[in-house]
């Protein structure tokens, strides 16, 4: 360490004490000040910066530990030592409950002053690093937390909004991500012969990687909705996700239909996911018999597709497995869902019932309900 470009003021009302501390530490190479009385301490304080200052816990204007919290506060680089001809405890307690890097008793040789100053100008720079890589850790720490909002914003931005509703249906979803961003995603556009495409996909995992993978799930099924038929295009966005999946050790389980609102027929193909009811009206609800393994897991899985049929006041609901840490009860496929959600007047009354109080709570899990009614 280079101790001639440090700076040390010495602040004791016993003038040649004062003196003769001075003396030592500008032989052992410190610029050093002396100063009698607080008031003449803060004048140099004002024009000058000190990496250590000696402070005299009795001045005859104000006692030392004004001036020492007041050096906390203002200066936090320099280290304040407090020198007393008074071997107390509770004054040393004191000290260094105030701030103060050491209490020292005096008298104060000339090895022992010389050594005092430099030890705590190590402290010093220890400290100063650590306050330095903890602004550095919060400063990257606030970098993060900005890009996830941003990609939170960006991510809500890519799902449709909620409900569409045209002559003869309507759809509406709702989703509460456990984190800031989700693995879980809905979707829906129009797709061949006038038909409605809907989508609830859930990837395994949680945060980026699989907020990734959704957006790479999401566009695959997307690029594959002309394709006819359906389990073949189902199988072409597989093949456009397994690089990825596989990369991730991932998989991602869909369900994916095409609805067209002319006849109420309805194609489906339930890849792993299982989480799909068809209401009957306000009263009935049957179970989607079709399934197949979930994208990723086997690369040569054979997509079955499954069809049905939606009457008018009938609904198609589906869910990612965050909901059953809501409503553990649906995990049990006969259970029939909740009657104020049977009975809801609209497909987003609907959701919105069936996500009660997902966001006022902690999650484990994302959080995606959809529904299709047929007016």
């Amino acid at each position: 360490m280079a101790v001639g470009t440090e700076r040390v003021l010495v602040v004791d009302d016993d003038e040649p004490l004062a003196k003769v501390m001075a003396r030592v530490l500008r032989s052992r190479g410190f610029e050093c000040d002396f100063a009698l009385t607080g008031s003449e301490a803060r004048r140099l304080l004002e024009t000058k910066d000190y990496a250590v200052a000696l402070l005299d816990v009795r001045l005859p204007d104000e006692s030392g530990y004004g001036l020492l919290e007041e050096l906390r506060a203002t200066r936090p680089n320099t280290a304040v030592v407090m020198i007393s001809g008074v071997d107390d405890p509770e004054l040393g307690k004191a000290a260094l409950e105030h701030g103060a890097f050491a209490y020292h008793v005096k008298p104060v040789g000339a090895t022992q002053l010389y050594l005092l100053v430099v030890n705590n100008l190590q402290r010093r720079s220890l400290e100063m690093d650590h306050r330095a890589s903890l602004h550095r850790l919060e400063g990257m720490v606030a970098e993060r937390v900005d890009q996830m909002r941003r990609a939170a914003e960006l991510q809500a931005g890519m799902l449709p909004a909620s409900p569409l509703k045209e002559d003869g249906f309507e759809v509406a979803a709702h989703l509460t991500p456990a984190r800031e961003i989700s693995g879980d995603f809905y979707d829906w556009y129009r797709a061949t012969n006038g038909r409605l495409a809907v989508t609830l996909g859930d990837v395994m995992g949680k945060g980026l990687p699989a907020s990734l993978m959704m957006a790479t799930a999401r566009a695959a099924l997307r690029g594959a909705s002309e394709v006819e038929p359906l389990e073949a295009g189902i199988k072409q966005a597989a093949g456009v996700m397994s690089a990825a999946l596989e990369v991730n050790h991932a998989y991602v389980t869909v369900f994916h239909c095409k609805f067209d609102p002319r006849t109420g027929s309805v194609e489906y193909v339930d890849a792993g996911h299982g989480h799909a009811r068809l209401l009957r009206g306000a009263t009935g609800q049957e179970l989607l018999p079709q399934r197949s393994a979930p994208i990723g897991i086997f690369p040569d899985t054979q997509f079955l597709v499954g069809r049905a049929t939606l009457e008018p006041g009938d609904s198609l609901v589906v869910f990612s497995d965050g909901l059953l840490d809501l409503r553990p009860d649906l995990a049990t496929k006969d259970v029939r869902l909740p009657s104020d959600a049977r009975r809801a007047a609209t497909a987003q009354e609907m959701v919105d019932i069936l996500a009660r109080g997902a966001r006022d709570r902690d999650l484990f899990d994302d959080v995606t309900v959809l529904a299709l009614k047929r007016l």
